[in-house]
């Protein structure tokens, strides 16, 4: 269910009062002034979410449009501002890809309670965040209600993340809670090409299962806890030490048990497991899964793991008469938005699950 959202209120300073205003619906045209070109919004009541894609020909109220930070951009460069603003935010966890054209000065305070990190993107001139040039690849860290200023140069584009404090008290999340004091410290941390790619990758895929409209129905895409977790997962990957004790490590039968474990669980679950679950399922480090994974079957084990359940769906299709519909057949092995559904199908056998054979 969706319905139009009542957007932050404007201001000019984060110390300033604020002047409510309301963004016009979905599919209406803004007026000129308001800056505003295109947007999209949608809204899971039940999971509290909301996720959105906007455009601007204003750096004030692209700034005021991201939720939860209080701060201001001021253009610098002259001519004509082209800005656009992708996010999904939830109680726990925000994510959100920027892209501006002209040269900007960010001035304010990063949310209170919260964990923020940011990976810039593309850009020919090196960004200077908090008197550091940014040298890509580097995460950009931010502590809760910390005061930033950055200028970010033409044709910059970001993509930022924000974790609540509350997610490092979960039981489920140990390894966030021991994050280590040193990269909340340092406000550029260089990374790894590697690993800054796969944060982008991932954090795009939450970005894009948020804003897919038919994820507002798919129990499997838009939860809060789901996305959450995603987000938290990308974060440890980041920061993870490379000196870790190979040492430490399970023998090649705890391994393989540690595969066929997690696959009998994601088999066994009304709801898909996440990474995060079955780390806590298996009482193992992320790390250790991740290493088992790869050493038994050559890939993660979410790739691992939706295969198998691919595979399930396709032994169900063959071996049921086509009464059987093939969206409640994927739903059973917990895909249930049909279009990803069939996407991922397709790619995994090159044909469509509608052209597999059926029983007679």
């Amino acid at each position: 269910m969706a319905r139009h959202l009542r957007k932050p209120s404007i201001r000019a300073n984060p110390g300033e009062p604020r002047a409510s205003r309301v963004l016009p619906a979905p599919g209406q045209p803004a007026s000129a002034s308001a800056g505003i070109e295109f947007q999209t919004v949608c809204i899971s009541h039940a999971m509290n979410l909301h996720a959105e894609t906007l455009c601007f020909s204003d750096v004030f109220l692209h700034s005021q449009a991201i939720v939860n930070w209080s701060q201001h951009y001021d253009q610098i460069s002259p001519g004509t501002a082209t800005t656009t603003l992708r996010q999904v935010a939830g109680q726990r966890f925000h994510v959100f890809r920027e892209r501006l054209n002209q040269r900007v000065m960010q001035h304010g305070l990063a949310p209170r309670d919260r964990l923020c990190f940011a990976l810039p993107i593309v850009s020919a001139v090196a960004p200077v965040v908090q008197g550091r040039t940014v040298e890509r690849p580097s995460l950009l860290t931010l502590r809760g209600g910390e005061e930033f200023v950055a200028h970010l140069p033409c044709d910059t584009e970001v993509l930022a993340f924000t974790i609540d404090r509350t997610l490092t008290a979960d039981r489920e999340l140990d390894e966030l809670a021991n994050l280590p004091a040193r990269i909340l410290k340092q406000p550029v941390l260089p990374i790894s090409p590697a690993r800054y790619g796969h944060a982008l990758d991932g954090l795009e895929r939450v970005l894009c299962q948020a804003l897919d409209s038919g994820s507002l129905t798919a129990r499997d895409a838009f939860d809060e806890r789901v996305l959450a977790h995603s987000v938290v997962g990308i974060l440890l990957d980041l920061v993870q030490s490379d000196d870790a004790d190979a040492g430490a490590l399970p023998s090649a039968s705890t391994q393989s048990y540690i595969v066929r474990r997690s696959q009998e669980i994601a088999l066994e679950c009304d709801d898909v497991p996440t990474v995060i679950d079955l780390c806590h399922h298996l009482r193992i480090s992320r790390r250790t899964l991740q290493y088992s994974f790869q050493n038994v079957v050559g890939t993660t084990p979410t790739a691992y793991l939706r295969s198998i359940r691919l595979n399930a769906v396709r032994r169900f299709l063959m071996t049921t008469p086509e009464t059987m519909r093939i969206g409640d057949a994927a739903a059973q092995f917990g895909f249930c938005h049909f279009g990803r559904f069939s996407a991922y199908y397709q790619q995994h056998f090159h044909e469509l699950p509608s052209h597999t054979p059926r029983l007679s």
